[in-house]
């Protein structure tokens, strides 16, 4: 299965469960992968056979900066949702950073995957 990825995208949401999280918005830095068959897109040259990575990023920036989700499984679940929705889209990932998620650590990362 061919892949698109999107890395690092750098965003501030309202997330978490403690008070002062649901104060101040904190930065996340999401990853999305998408399984889909790129095969006709590179014979063509023709985005409408593809996914437009593009589209994905805005509709991802889109959720989160609407949402108030309390858990980082709970946004992630809405991401793939949405990657879901994607004719050609077979498979999805997410990957969110949290930095203040730990206390001791640099962070906590979770990593979802979802399939039609």
């Amino acid at each position: 299965m061919d892949k698109i990825r999107i890395e690092g995208i750098s965003v501030n949401a309202l997330i978490g469960t403690l008070p002062h999280e649901r104060i101040r918005r904190q930065n996340l830095i999401i990853d999305i992968e998408v399984g889909v068959d790129l095969k006709a897109a590179a014979a063509s040259d023709d985005l409408f056979k593809s996914v437009d990575y593009s589209e994905i990023e805005r509709q991802t920036l889109e959720i989160v900066s609407e949402s108030s989700f309390y858990l980082l499984e709970a946004l992630a679940g809405a991401i793939g949702k949405m990657l879901l929705s994607y004719d050609l889209v077979q498979y999805g990932k997410v990957s969110l950073f949290k930095a203040a998620g730990s206390a001791a650590g640099k962070g906590v990362r979770i990593e979802m995957e979802f399939q039609k």
